[in-house]
């Protein structure tokens, strides 16, 4: 007789459960990458701040801060030879973890402020006013030079359609900044006609004003930010004596304060 066939497997192959268990691994693997890319200042502050306290036993001598450089490291299991020296290098571990959190937060803020500000330059290239606006960064802010023509008419403080576009255009990123923000009014040397103002000061001062609130009362900026100053025509970037100098000095500038 001939030999029977032996049985035949049931089921998958051996190999489609391995294959299972990779895809299952890729899945978990790009949705932590995804979770890791889309955490917000707010919820990064949250668990930082708990990370500063929490990840700290302060009823034992094990950290997991190392206050040497500020890193995250295993367990350190080191036993200290009196209270007092131990209460200390936990005091350490809290500052060493504090100083982390607001390392962290200062960065967040740098780059939201380095994204408002290229958005800053590409509303401005957008208006086609580039010719008529300096941005200037330093150190400890970041001002917008913009022409009076922009928005004013000569001796006037009223805002023009144009210059209300351009504020409109301005105000989302200025909006999500919460960095005090300074609106100066300067004029040129050339004395006032209106009798509106007497003076240069009251001149720039209410322009420097109107920009401050159509910025609060249109475009629902938080007034707390802002200040409004008016200089006349003692601050000049140009000669007086000339007319291109003059134009020069008759602007309005936007300093947000780092």
């Amino acid at each position: 007789m001939a030999k029977k066939r032996e049985s035949e497997e049931v089921g998958a192959p051996a190999w489609m459960a391995t294959y299972g268990d990779l895809v299952t691994n890729l899945l978990v693997f790009f949705v932590l990458l995804y979770s890791m890319s889309t955490v917000d200042q707010n919820t990064f502050s949250e668990v930082a701040a708990s990370l500063s306290y929490s990840m700290i036993k302060l009823n034992s001598s094990e950290s997991i801060l190392d206050g040497s450089n500020n890193s995250i490291i295993a367990f350190d299991y080191t036993r200290f030879d009196s209270e007092e020296a131990a209460a200390k290098r936990k005091e350490k571990y809290i500052e060493d973890a504090n100083e982390m959190v607001v390392d962290a937060e200062e960065k967040l803020k740098e780059k939201e402020f380095d994204e408002a500000k290229n958005d800053i330059r590409d509303t401005i290239a957008e208006q086609g006013i580039s010719d008529k606006v300096q941005v200037i960064e330093e150190k400890d802010y970041l001002l917008i030079r913009l022409d009076q023509e922009i928005f004013f008419a000569s001796g006037s403080a009223d805002i023009v359609p144009e210059g209300k576009e351009v504020l409109s255009s301005l105000a989302p990123s200025l909006r999500e900044l919460e960095n005090e923000i300074m609106i100066s009014g300067h004029t040129d040397n050339v004395p006032q006609t209106n009798k509106k103002y007497e003076t240069n000061w009251e001149l720039s001062t209410a322009r420097a004003t109107n920009v401050v609130r159509y910025l609060v009362e249109i475009e629902n900026l938080e007034p707390s930010r802002f200040t409004a100053t008016g200089n006349g025509e003692y601050r000049p970037v140009g000669d007086n004596n000339t007319p291109e100098g003059r134009q020069k000095n008759r602007r309005i500038e936007i300093k947000i304060l780092k």
